[in-house]
């Protein structure tokens, strides 16, 4: 398993679109398609059906693939393949709406329905404005960048689609330090490009807000939404809600998150919230005992931490109570695990 989180984490739903264009761009030979989707669910004769669909883990494992098989900075390629077309009702929705502004808002309200291992959220800073990458869960760091450098690309794009030219006063923001193929950050992106920041997205001048996009059309723009909401429903239903939980969980750290934090998240109230997970067999209270089980063996295995520090880290003011819950996962104390080890 390549993301950190469940089994039921990797199957949330992802469009097979992503998993063409890859193999249409870097599986140049039989092997190198042999290669690329290796490991996944995904068989040659689902590529010519339109209705179907990947798994979360699917394009994660392409993407891991990719990695060992392709030149670093081979995202680059592949990330302007990301384009309008490959986006769906989202990218269609984005050129037809009234302004940039809408575009935007519509990306940071829908883009985790192409894409559930990111959300975007829409920042206001001085006179700069534009999107922020909110990761749903931790991947190895090869993994993030090559997602990182897709993510910003395409989203380069559909902004460029929006706004009818290359959008030079804007500013590419990534959170980790330069890589050795930093120069094709330059070459690829059209604005500033700011390394180390402290969060992965773009910004861009406020006055952009109220640019009229070139495509704007009202009905077309309501049926794309419309399109949109169902597919948001869909991963917000029951029969997904407690993978969405489980990355929220993962990448807020050891501790995870209380119940009204992460039903905010995910747009529920409390409520709605609770009885959601009901309906999916779980509580809330089950995946947060889930994701510390699986903290705890972790920290005990790669850290030196005592048990008392793992106990605090996982939110446990008492390391009584650390223990006991311990004892209940595992069938013996974290001493007694640590020694077996």
């Amino acid at each position: 398993m390549i993301i950190s989180g469940t089994l039921e984490t990797n199957q949330l739903p992802m469009p097979l679109t992503y998993a063409r264009i890859m193999l249409r761009e870097l599986g140049t030979s039989a092997d190198r398609r042999a290669r690329l989707l290796a490991g996944t669910s995904i068989k040659e004769a689902d590529l010519a059906d339109p209705a179907a669909e990947a798994r979360l883990s699917d394009l994660l494992t392409m993407f891991d693939n990719a990695h060992a098989i392709c030149e670093p900075g081979w995202t680059f390629e592949l990330g302007t393949r990301f384009d309008l077309a490959a986006q769906g009702a989202l990218g269609f929705a984005m050129v037809c709406a009234p302004t940039l502004a809408e575009s935007f808002d519509v990306m940071a309200r829908f883009g985790h329905v192409r894409a559930p291992w990111f959300r975007l959220e829409v920042f206001r800073e001085g006179g700069d404005w534009g999107v922020k990458v909110l990761r749903q869960f931790p991947v190895p760091q090869h993994l993030d960048i090559a997602m990182v450098e897709a993510l910003l690309l395409s989203g380069q794009h559909l902004v460029e689609s929006v706004l009818g030219r290359s959008m030079n006063e804007a500013s590419m923001y990534v959170d980790y330090p330069a890589p050795v193929w930093s120069d094709l950050y330059r070459e690829r992106f059209s604005g500033r490009v700011v390394f180390a920041h402290d969060f992965a997205g773009f910004g861009m001048p406020e006055v952009w807000r109220d640019l009229q996009c070139p495509l704007a059309d009202a009905g077309m723009y309501q049926a794309a939404l419309t399109r949109l909401e169902i597919e948001r429903r869909r991963l917000d239903s029951a029969d997904f809600l407690s993978a969405r939980v489980s990355m929220l969980l993962a990448a807020a750290g050891d501790e995870g998150l209380d119940l009204k934090t992460t039903a905010g998240r995910v747009n529920l109230s409390r409520r709605t919230f609770i009885r959601r997970l009901q309906e999916a067999g779980t509580s809330f209270g089950a995946l947060l005992d889930q994701h510390r089980m699986a903290r705890a063996e972790e920290l005990l295995k790669t850290t030196r931490y005592t048990a008392t520090e793992i106990g605090y880290r996982l939110g446990y003011a008492e390391p009584a109570n650390f223990t006991r819950a311990f004892k209940r996962w595992f069938g013996m104390t974290p001493g007694r695990y640590r020694n077996r080890l």
